[in-house]
């Protein structure tokens, strides 16, 4: 047998002992520092997400700082001023002199409204001679918070701007982290209303509105409403009246809004009013009277209206040509829509369709385009109309579109504070009155021959009556033409209309030009075919009393003041007063305008109360014109000239026709201001309408009747038609000197802009 076969070597292996601890503890390891990378990671994270955060409330805190401020600004009780245009100079006196301002200065004025904060700590602030700085005043309870300082520009020395404008900062504060924002504001005085009185306001037909309209005191008893507009279409054809009522009682049954007009985005009503028979016509999202007169007078159903005349209209048949009358509805109509939108100024754009003998949808019709506001609460007028068995749409007809979208068409509740006082003590024409008679330079008169035409009264006082009653100029009778001027006996008082209130006797002015004169006190002319340029200025007594010889500020005390009689005399509407037998007569001034042409401001004096017939003023005849355009340039008190058409803040003015409106056409430029004012004819008002009195019983926009005050939707159309009357606001128009009201500071967004705090 062999060798029995080596069984191979076997090696015993080591075993090595604690291995597995180590690669353990080395993943131990590597988790560690991984959490420590993750947990530092999230921490950096959560710490910048926080700071982000932090960033983000500290800007919100700015923003809401400078928007607090904005607000306060308009609610705060802001200096007044009686200066019209507000410059460099001026600014600088409103922001830290103020010695001529009734309500002291701006700085006083954000100081003061500072002080009614709730909490102390936030009230301080630190004024310097350009600067205000307020204290932190707190947005939470968690630490939010924003400083605002108000710079007064220049800035420095590159500063383009004046010392009209203000750079208001907001720095938000959110723990240690600051944001700031700013925007620049302007100093400005505007009146922001097309219309605004203290008397119910009428708006007939034909007459548009471009701009606000408040009537800021609340109703008497006897009133109705406190705005009271026509339908510019419902008395076309007896087509329109039907579809007109059928539309407005649709509104009364299923609408709750105030404007007139039902919007596509409310879909029920909409489909609603589609069913009745009601549709947008000119495609605009919404249905209103607009849709109405489309539907019965574009007879080729391209969207417009033609009178077959106008740059285009002239091109296109006449669609609105009534076969009865052989001629056109109502042409004035027409005239009024194409006319709107104007250009405000000499760089203004002039949009598409305007006046070019088509109304279509790119003129823009509206009743009024802009809000009403109303002192009276709407519970109060829904339920004073509702006793006499109306609704609102029976008051306000014709759609009401707010210049801004997402405005309220009409405010209730609206309070003084919310606009300005009206009260004739806030209005001084003094300025105006130095800059006629011998304020104006020389007296010079020229009297010529009858054969070689006109007169000229330069710088003169007319009229005025002497101890025996005659009328004189400086004490001396009256020469026009060469001889004593004729008396007009028993000429009534509003001029054509069936319920006058007083009779008078009149000296008449006939082709005569005035220039920078001075109608004394007891005149009460009738001036024909006149001129008046430079600032025409009617003295009046300011002192108003009542029968125990007390100032009054009262109408009805106004009233017994006019109807005063001298002894052997008692007032009657059919006794020609004159300076004989009424202290009335001798104690205002009665004038009556006819054809006359004025290039300047018409300005009175300011009594304590409204005296109705006793100081107003009546402007009739179809050449009746306020032309602006041929002031002297060469005056240097031009531009003050050029930024009122009249101020007489307790006189009425009645304008136009009541029996021919269509004939009465004039154009007022700039600010008109009355005690009251009743308007007729085919005029523009290219600036503001105030109203300061409360003694008449409305104030009438457009013609509405034979009667002074008539209220009747019904009355037939006079001969020669409704006239027209386009009211609009025009913001770029200064305003003149004596308007004591308080400031404005106006944000300009285009401004806004992030700054390093």
């Amino acid at each position: 047998m062999g060798k029995p076969m080596k069984q191979p070597c076997q090696c015993r292996t080591r075993r090595r002992r604690g291995m597995t601890a180590v690669i353990a503890m080395m993943f131990l390891m590597l988790t560690a520092t991984l959490a420590l990378s993750m947990f530092s990671v999230a921490t950096v994270g959560v710490a910048g997400a926080d700071n982000l955060a932090q960033a983000e409330r500290a800007r919100a805190n700015a923003e809401s700082g400078l928007r607090w401020m904005a607000w306060r600004m308009v609610k705060m009780n802001r200096p007044r001023t009686a200066v019209g245009m507000i410059d460099d100079a001026e600014a600088a006196l409103l922001w830290v002199s103020g010695d001529r301002y009734h309500g002291g200065t701006l700085t006083a004025a954000i100081n003061a409204d500072l002080a009614t904060l709730m909490t102390p700590a936030e009230r301080p602030c630190v004024i310097t001679d350009n600067s205000l700085t307020t204290s932190r005043i707190a947005v939470d309870n968690l630490g939010g918070a924003f400083v605002i300082t108000i710079n007064q520009h220049p800035l420095d020395g590159g500063d383009p701007l004046d010392r009209r404008y203000l750079r208001v900062t907001s720095t938000g504060c959110q723990g240690q982290t600051r944001r700031a924002v700013f925007m620049d504001f302007k100093i400005d005085k505007k009146i922001k209303y097309a219309v605004i009185g203290k008397v119910p306001i009428q708006l007939g037909r034909n007459v548009l509105v471009e701009g606000p309209v408040a009537m800021a005191t609340t109703l008497k008893p006897n009133n109705q409403s406190p705005i009271f507009s026509l339908s510019d279409f419902r008395d076309l054809n007896s087509s329109m009246r039907i579809r007109s009522d059928a539309f407005k009682n649709f509104l009364k049954n299923n609408y709750a809004g105030y404007d007139n007009r039902i919007a596509k985005t409310n879909a029920t009503l909409f489909a609603a009013a589609s069913s009745a028979g009601f549709a947008d016509t000119n495609s605009d999202g919404h249905i209103d009277e607009f849709d109405l007169f489309l539907r019965e007078f574009d007879s080729n159903a391209d969207g417009a209206v033609s009178s077959g005349t106008g740059v285009l209209g002239s091109q296109l048949a006449n669609e609105f040509y009534n076969s009865s009358t052989h001629g056109q509805y109502d042409s004035e109509l027409l005239g009024a829509i194409d006319s709107l939108g104007g250009p405000l100024f000499g760089g203004d754009v002039i949009r598409l369709g305007y006046r070019d003998g088509v109304v279509a949808s790119n003129d823009g019709y509206a009743k009024v385009r802009g809000t009403i506001s109303v002192a009276e609460s709407s519970d109060a007028l829904i339920s004073r109309l509702r006793s006499n068995n109306q609704t609102i749409q029976d008051v306000i007809q014709g759609p009401i579109v707010p210049m801004n979208p997402g405005d309220t068409p009409v405010k209730f509740g609206l309070s003084m504070s919310d606009i300005f006082d009206l009260s004739p003590s806030n209005f001084d024409t003094s300025g105006f009155a130095a800059m006629a008679g011998v304020g104006g330079g020389a007296a010079v008169v020229q009297r010529v021959r009858p054969d070689q035409g006109r007169s000229i009264y330069k710088n003169y006082t007319v009229g005025g009556t002497d101890a025996t009653g005659l009328l004189s100029t400086s004490g001396q009778p009256v020469l026009v033409n060469g001889q004593i001027q004729k008396v007009l006996s028993g000429d009534p008082t509003p001029y054509g209309s069936t319920s006058i209130q007083a009779k008078y006797d009149r000296p008449v002015f006939t082709n005569v030009d005035f220039k920078n004169c001075v109608i004394a006190k007891g005149t009460n002319a009738l001036f024909r075919n006149c001129t008046f340029s430079g600032v025409t200025f009617v003295e009046m007594s300011t002192n108003i009393t009542n029968s125990s010889g007390k100032t009054s500020t009262n109408k009805d005390d106004g009233m017994w003041w006019s109807k005063r009689m001298k002894s052997g005399y008692s007032f009657s509407t059919n006794t020609s007063l004159n300076a004989v037998n009424s202290y009335g007569f001798t104690d205002g001034n009665n004038l009556r305008f006819e054809n006359c042409a004025f290039a300047g401001p018409l300005i009175s004096s300011v009594p304590t109360a409204y005296s109705h017939f006793t100081n107003s003023w009546e402007f009739c005849g179809n050449n009746t014109v306020f032309d602006m355009k041929s002031l002297d340039p060469s005056d240097p008190d031009n531009e003050m000239k050029k930024t009122a058409t009249i101020i007489a803040p307790q006189t009425n003015i009645e304008m136009g026709s009541f029996t021919l409106p269509g004939q009465a056409s004039s154009t007022l430029k700039g600010v008109v201001v009355a005690g009251n004012i009743d308007i007729r004819g085919s005029a523009t008002v290219d600036g503001s309408v105030l109203i300061t009195g409360d003694g008449a019983g409305n104030t009438t926009l457009g013609w509405f009747g034979l009667s002074d005050g008539s209220t009747d939707p019904d009355a037939p159309m006079p001969e020669g038609g409704y006239g027209r009357l386009n009211l609009r606001y025009n913001p770029y128009r200064a305003l003149p000197d004596g308007i004591n009201v308080p400031i404005d500071i106006l944000p300009d967004i285009s401004t806004y802009q992030e700054t390093t705090p």
